[in-house]
């Protein structure tokens, strides 16, 4: 089975067209309503909403990029009115940045979004004169305006990717609905496995090797497939419990109603879903806990699918928490980052000084393009743990090379209004198009494209060059030394850096576990590419642990049990590497294989974010193996007990970890 490739996946290519399309229409709005400063605010705002409308999920993006676009806004409101105010706006910048680098400690996604909009806010220009100026009201309304634009594409040109999946969830309840309907009158039919095995295929063959996603992932092909079990569990009981059947039968209504979500199918599937529950209200026969477990999945199934039901249900536990409740959330993951030891705060310290740093010298200095200054702080700086310098300086010579590159452009083509914005455009399709080969591509782009966002007036000419490059080399220069001044704590270093060894360990088993089942396109590619960044990741935690606290008993018992561990599972690795048939079984059944995928994403598991270093989730690992161990083929028995005997090797030494970070988890 092809589709599992060693190139970077990139993202999809009508999203990207549709987000840049959106900036285009943006900017040239924004040229004729507001001029060039409002152009720059309204096409960054774009393009920031339209990044965020590229996110991998299958709702969810069109409320995400309204609150986007309302933050914009306000980035471009307090810019344009601070900003003729040199002192107070470098507080603002300090507060701003602070904010953004604290986002981090709820998702690495959340982070790079408050680090766009810390862009915007240093590279708008001020209001002349100063607030209260109509030109700043209109300059923050388009921004907003910019951001909803790209969330009227989203309701008008939905993702492709999204509407191939939600077909095949579709088709896949409608099939269970029948199949429910038809085994309550005939118990000895089967469940139609094709629609089932489309949807595990819709949802998992557009993936890299071994991509990692949230284990909920799993759940929008996962539970029509544990529903199809509980069916045919029912099914049979039912020949000698003919009132089963008419579980079946309102277990299909419900099913039905969920396939095709609506507003008026979402009152349906409420009605439905009484009736299942007056059907076995009363029921205390042995098969009681086997219909509850039915009951329960059936209501996970609606909530997956419409996110809560209808007011009027007593259901209210399957009501989604709304924007109250992920602020809550959200509100708790940055105080639980509030401590001294904490990478996500001194992240967001580094930035926040550096930055407001960065902002006063660009206005005192008298550096024209100064802005740049902090700008290159807030792209640079992340809260790495590994190659932290490297990567500071490698996006700082990516900024440069793309300053460059655009500067040569502009003494050539001497580009303005929307020709400017068409560069930009060009420039922003390269960064989506090299986004999974390196920080360094992906900053040179983004730095060209900013310079033709910011430069859309057409001013700028090739004096300005130098004034760019020296503004980013002291932009870079500051976020170096913010690492020196307030590096992450040392045993936290430390387990951060055995968290990105341990990922970049599993990483490199889930692609040998994927080629015992599935075909890869360069299989010899894949393995070695996996090893390699496996390998350098063991360079970086050894360095970090050298120079760590080894005095310390707790932490040289824990690095000897963890060494040792993490040698057996690559030990398990590189037998199974060794044994590696020219093609996976063709005789291996679909429940062996899906057992295996589950498996790995088991291994894969949750992002992580930065302020928590990665480990796996051992009980979700312990049920995944399980599976497998129990859908052991019969065909080629031989390699696929070398496989499980395998698997199990590495889930125990993947325990045996876990146990021991948790207890270092208690030093400081």
């Amino acid at each position: 089975m092809k589709g599992l490739a060693v190139r970077p996946t990139l993202p999809d290519i009508g999203a990207v067209v549709r987000s840049l399309l959106g900036v285009l229409i943006v900017a040239g709005a924004a040229l004729h309503w507001g001029g060039p400063g409002a152009a720059t605010a309204a096409a960054g705002a774009a393009a920031i909403a339209g990044a965020v409308a590229l996110q991998d999920s299958p709702r969810g993006q069109f409320r995400l990029v309204v609150c986007v676009s309302l933050a914009m806004g306000v980035a471009v409101l307090l810019a344009a009115s601070f900003g003729p105010y040199g002192l107070v706006f470098a507080d603002l910048v300090a507060v701003w940045c602070f904010g953004a680098g604290m986002a981090w400690a709820v998702s690495a996604n959340a982070g790079l979004v408050a680090a766009a909009a810390a862009g915007l806010l240093v590279v708008t220009p001020p209001a002349v004169p100063a607030w209260p100026n109509a030109a700043t009201a209109t300059a923050a309304a388009l921004a907003v305006l910019g951001g909803l634009v790209q969330a009227l594409l989203i309701a008008c040109w939905p993702r492709r990717r999204w509407r191939v999946q939600r077909s095949a969830l579709s088709r896949a309840y409608l099939s269970l609905a029948a199949d429910a309907r038809a085994m309550a009158d005939d118990p000895t039919r089967h469940v139609d496995p094709e629609p089932l095995i489309a949807l595990r295929d819709a949802f998992t063959l557009t993936e890299g090797q071994a991509a990692r996603r949230p284990l909920a992932y799993r759940t929008w092909y996962g539970l029509p497939e544990r529903i199809s079990v509980t069916v045919t569990a029912i099914a049979g009981k039912s020949i000698g419990a003919r009132y089963l059947s008419q579980v079946l039968v309102a277990a299909a209504d419900v099913l039905a109603a969920i396939a095709e979500p609506s507003p008026a199918r979402r009152r349906a599937a409420a009605y439905a879903l009484g009736r299942f529950d007056a059907t076995v209200v009363a029921m205390t026969g042995p098969e009681s806990a086997l219909v509850q477990r039915f009951s329960g999945q059936l209501r996970e199934a609606i909530g997956l699918r419409y996110g809560e039901l209808a007011p009027s249900s007593e259901l209210t536990e399957l009501r989604r928490a709304g924007l109250p409740g992920e602020g809550r959330a959200m509100a708790a993951a940055v105080r639980s980052q509030l401590t001294w030891e904490s990478p996500v705060l001194r992240h967001a310290m580094r930035m926040s000084v550096a930055a407001a740093v960065g902002a006063t010298i660009a206005r005192f200095a008298d550096l024209e393009h100064g802005y740049w200054i902090p700008l290159t702080v807030v792209m640079v700086l992340r809260p790495e743990t590994a190659h932290t310098y490297t990567r500071c300086v490698g996006r700082v010579a990516g900024n440069a090379l793309g300053i460059l590159v655009a500067s040569i452009l502009i003494v050539l083509l001497h580009p303005s209004g929307v020709l400017a914005a068409m560069l930009a455009v060009v420039f922003l399709a390269v960064a989506y198009a090299v986004s999974g080969f390196g920080y360094l591509a992906l900053s040179a782009a983004l730095a060209a494209a900013i310079v033709f966002l910011v430069d859309i007036g057409g001013t700028a000419g090739s004096a300005t060059v130098s004034d760019r490059l020296l503004a980013t080399l002291i932009g870079g220069a500051l976020a170096v030394l913010a690492h020196v001044a307030l590096p992450d704590h040392a045993v936290v270093r430390l387990r951060q850096r055995a968290g990105e060894l341990l990922k970049t360990e599993i990483d490199y088993a889930a692609t040998v576990i994927k080629a015992f089942v599935h075909e890869l396109d360069r299989p010899t590619e894949a393995l070695s590419a996996a090893w390699e960044r496996a390998y350098r990741a063991r360079a970086a935690f050894e360095a970090a642990a050298g120079s760590g606290p080894t005095d310390d008993g707790d932490i040289r018992r824990w690095l000897r049990s963890y060494r040792t561990a993490l040698n057996v599972v690559t030990a398990s690795c590189t037998a199974l590497e060794t044994s590696l048939p020219a093609r996976p079984p063709a005789t291996w059944d679909r429940d062996f294989v899906g057992a295996v995928d589950d498996y790995v994403q088991a291994m894969c598991g949750d992002p992580v974010t930065p302020g928590a270093a990665w480990s796996a989730d051992v009980d979700q690992l312990t049920v995944a193996a399980d599976r497998v161990r129990v859908a052991l083929p019969s065909t080629d028995a031989a390699t696929a007990r070398l496989l499980v005997a395998e698997i199990g090797t590495i889930t125990n030494q993947l325990a045996t970890i876990t146990a021991g970070t948790e207890r270092l988890s208690h030093s400081p």
